[in-house]
């Protein structure tokens, strides 16, 4: 099922309550983070439109929406940003921290069609638990898989375990742009794609998990999946290559 940019997830309410708790105590910090949200999925919808977009690997990740499969599509946290525009109007849930931050993105979420899941920096069993249940009724999901805290470009544990439990496939997505503001100050150097740039999205060939991985097996399995990334993100760059003038 696909919707509308800008639309709500058409059962948000039988999902939300996986992530409710008292991260944002009072109306203030909420009212903030949702117009911060706001203006951050205006600005993104207004690069968005200026944007020259090379797209591959995306028509495999639409048959496998319209065929009724799940899927967990997995990308750097540095990366995440331009995502929500390009893939609006897929329907999945997003893994976000429980913090102010992790409460913009989930407006930002709600806004370009997804649901935004908080869960905790730390996740631990409950978080796992937690992320479980919601891939579990959505059946489809983002995940960054070396958030939210990092170290940079390493595959957390936790995306690999889930793929395994629920069956469903990875697949790995990265992004490009010809021009871009990196922040280093931050552990992610997120990238921000500026207006007019070039940007390439590539989708990667899906990872299956067998149920019963463990131990090496998932050590095995999350090597091959941060290679995959890898190479989705050298894809990428090339396809911005190829349109330059």
């Amino acid at each position: 099922m696909t919707m509308k940019p800008g639309n709500p997830c058409p059962d948000v309410a039988r999902l939300e309550p996986f992530g409710k708790g008292p991260y944002l105590s009072g109306s203030r910090p909420r009212i903030l983070a949702r117009f911060l949200g706001h203006v951050c999925a205006w600005l993104l919808r207004l690069q968005w439109l200026s944007w020259r977009k090379r797209i591959e690997g995306l028509e495999r990740v639409d048959a496998m929406i319209a065929a009724g499969e799940g899927l967990i599509l997995v990308f750097w946290h540095g990366k995440y940003l331009p995502l929500f525009a390009l893939l609006q109007g897929r329907r999945a849930c997003i893994f976000t921290s429980r913090s102010f931050r992790g409460e913009v993105i989930t407006e930002i979420c709600r806004l370009f069609g997804y649901l935004g899941v908080p869960i905790a920096d730390h996740p631990g069993k409950s978080g796992l638990e937690i992320m479980g249940r919601a891939i579990a009724g959505y059946r489809r999901a983002g995940i960054a898989v070396d958030g939210p805290l990092g170290p940079l470009h390493k595959v957390k544990s936790g995306a690999v375990r889930l793929a395994a439990e629920s069956g469903l496939a990875l697949v790995p997505a990265s992004v490009a742009s010809s021009r871009k503001k990196v922040l280093t100050g931050r552990w992610d150097r997120m990238e921000v794609p500026r207006l007019f740039s070039r940007i390439g999205l590539v989708c990667g060939e899906e990872l299956r998990v067998p149920a019963d991985a463990d131990g090496a097996e998932l050590e095995l399995w999350r090597r091959r999946l941060h290679d995959a990334l890898e190479e989705a993100g050298e894809r990428a760059e090339i396809l911005i290559g190829k349109d330059r003038r």
